[in-house]
């Protein structure tokens, strides 16, 4: 479930390293395997600190910030599912240590959530699961993708519906992302999008489902009325920006 629900290779700008002043290239430490799996044992950990200085060593050692990202924290929330099913981590471990990854990619987005979207930037997008969904990872990257495109954006993880209508009713989005990994019903998300679509403050609320099950099915996202399906964040963007500046709806123009 978290490795379907992880979004992958997102804003893909590896940066080369700087030469030194003697003409030699600094070296950077490899993401690799290794890597991965000492990373993901220090965020099922209690040593919160230990992981901080862990990605602090990497920035100081030139690894770039989009690297740790995708090289990294993606490949380690897949490694702590994989804890989860060979019961290598508890599942309590494996929650602890996907928050801990959620609040980093918060950290490497150089800037805090923007919860007042009534200012800023002329858009704005909301991010939340499908009903009964657990994780929510793969909806933090995403919403990352667009904050540091220059949208202000919203992620709403509340179990309750209401709370998502009262989020869409009292603001202005131009976007709904919803993501749908778990083996829910069609219907439970179809009624979903209707209820947001019905309290939205926008009447031309533009919906995008992403997820598993749009990546295994796709006819997923029109079944259930969203108006596109993305693959991942940056195709998510892709849309997203399409349809706002072009207008239309991808769905219906794919049929």
């Amino acid at each position: 479930m978290v490795e379907s629900e992880i979004i992958p290779r997102l804003m893909l700008a590896h940066r080369s390293s700087a030469a030194n002043d003697d003409g030699r290239r600094a070296l950077k430490p490899v993401l690799g395997e290794e890597t991965t799996d000492a990373f993901a044992r220090l965020a099922a950990s209690h040593d919160s600190q230990s992981l901080v200085a862990f990605v602090g060593d990497l920035l100081s050692a030139g690894v770039s910030r989009e690297q740790i990202l995708m090289d990294l924290l993606v490949p380690t929330a897949r490694r702590l599912g994989e804890y989860w099913n060979d019961d290598t981590a508890s599942y309590a471990d494996v929650t602890v240590g996907l928050g801990r990854l959620q609040q980093l990619v918060r950290t490497l987005g150089g800037a805090p959530m923007e919860n007042d979207v009534e200012g800023g930037s002329a858009l704005a997008a909301v991010f939340a699961p499908a009903p009964d969904e657990q994780h929510t990872f793969g909806l933090f990257v995403v919403e990352d993708c667009f904050r540091r495109a220059g949208w202000r954006t919203w992620i709403e993880t509340s179990p309750h519906q209401d709370d998502l209508l009262e989020t869409v009713r009292l603001h202005w989005f131009d976007v709904f992302g919803l993501s749908a990994s778990s083996d829910i019903p069609p219907a439970r998300v179809a009624q979903q999008i209707r209820e947001v679509r019905a309290a939205s403050r926008n009447p031309d609320l533009y919906v995008v489902c992403g997820g598993r099950l749009s990546l295994e099915q796709p006819e997923f996202a029109k079944a259930v009325g969203a108006d596109a399906r993305a693959e991942d964040g940056d195709h998510a963007l892709l849309v997203a920006h399409q349809a706002l500046l072009l207008g239309g709806n991808a769905l219906r123009r794919e049929a």
